[in-house]
């Protein structure tokens, strides 16, 4: 099972440097201009930006591995970056007290999620759809639809603990998936994750706390779903009703194309964040090529569908030979 697992992180490696090479070939200037596309500032913006949905993925691929699903991470990040920006532009609040307001809105969204899925026993595609409604109607009820001016109340050139503004979301989701890395693989919690995804009726005749393992799981999406939505906001200095209108879908694709089963039992913490990298390189290059900035959607769901087709050809075959 490691060894398939590294195998697939490798591929993932594989594709996202085809796609860098790619593109270079592809936009490759005339002359002696500058490379639109090959450049340390573009990979610097690159980078930033996948890692604000890339933490989000982390979270996406855990809840994928136990065998659920979170439709709300869009969502979650709107609101929490909108209470966030609300207490920090209106109510004056200190940017660490009111980026603390906006974790504890995911940890709320989590709690919900999990209450509807382990007590009330809906679907979790059902539970996390109306999360998601409700998370993003609430967003709109408090901004009424205006966006809160966050860059007006930051100091000029801020650094966060002295580390340029740029860098921060990258290294935050760098560290992120480094210890969610070693939870998911050396620690009973994470185990347990697997467990409770390959076949959870066997996962609770072992003794595995099933209940307390899926909460777990829906809690810590919806909290990294709010850091994400923080960092958002911080980056575009706003915060806004309708940021992250539709990247549900990226997110989940990103931990699929990384290697997460949407089966259950399987999946990459560090394969969700490759992921985001590969569709963040494909979201800066095409608006790059003239009449390929709308095809972006169109791609990211003939990837999903393609992935998915394949992951479930694998486990048949794997089944066939049991």
């Amino acid at each position: 099972m490691k060894k398939f697992w590294h195998i697939r992180e490798f591929s993932t490696v594989i594709i996202l440097l085809l796609e860098i090479l790619f593109f270079t070939w592809w936009l490759w200037p005339e002359g002696s201009r500058t490379h639109p596309f090959l450049n340390a500032g573009n990979a610097l913006l690159i980078l930033k930006y996948s890692s604000i949905y890339g933490i989000a993925a982390i979270g996406a691929a855990i809840v994928i591995v136990s065998g659920g699903v979170d439709l709300s991470p869009g969502a979650v990040i709107a609101l929490a970056g909108v209470i966030a920006a609300g207490l920090f532009v209106e109510r004056h609040w200190s940017l660490a007290a009111s980026g603390a307001a906006g974790i504890l809105t995911g940890v709320a969204c989590g709690l919900m999620s999990a209450i509807l899925v382990v007590v009330v026993r809906l679907p979790p595609f059902i539970a996390t759809l109306g999360v998601m409604g409700i998370a993003r109607g609430t967003a709109f009820i408090l901004t009424e639809g205006r966006y809160l001016d966050v860059s007006g109340g930051l100091p000029p050139g801020w650094r966060p603990f002295g580390v340029p503004l740029e860098w921060t979301s990258p290294i935050v989701m760098v560290a992120l998936a480094i210890v969610f890395q070693v939870l998911m693989t050396r620690f009973q919690w994470g185990r347990a994750v697997f467990a409770v995804g390959g076949n959870e009726t066997a996962a609770l005749f072992s003794g595995v706390s099933v209940g307390f393992v899926q909460a777990s799981v829906y809690v810590i999406a919806a909290t990294l779903a709010a850091m994400s939505g923080i960092a958002l906001a911080i980056v575009q200095g706003q915060g806004k009703a309708d940021l992250a209108m539709g990247y549900e879908l990226d997110i989940i694709a990103s931990a699929v194309v990384g290697g997460a089963s949407l089966a259950g039992g399987r999946g990459s913490v560090v394969g969700a964040v490759l992921g985001t990298l590969i569709f963040g390189v494909l979201r800066n290059a095409l608006p790059q090529i003239p009449g390929a900035t709308f095809y972006d959607r169109l791609i990211v769901g003939l990837v999903v569908i393609v992935i998915v087709v394949m992951d479930q050809l694998l486990l048949r075959r794997r089944r066939a030979h049991v």
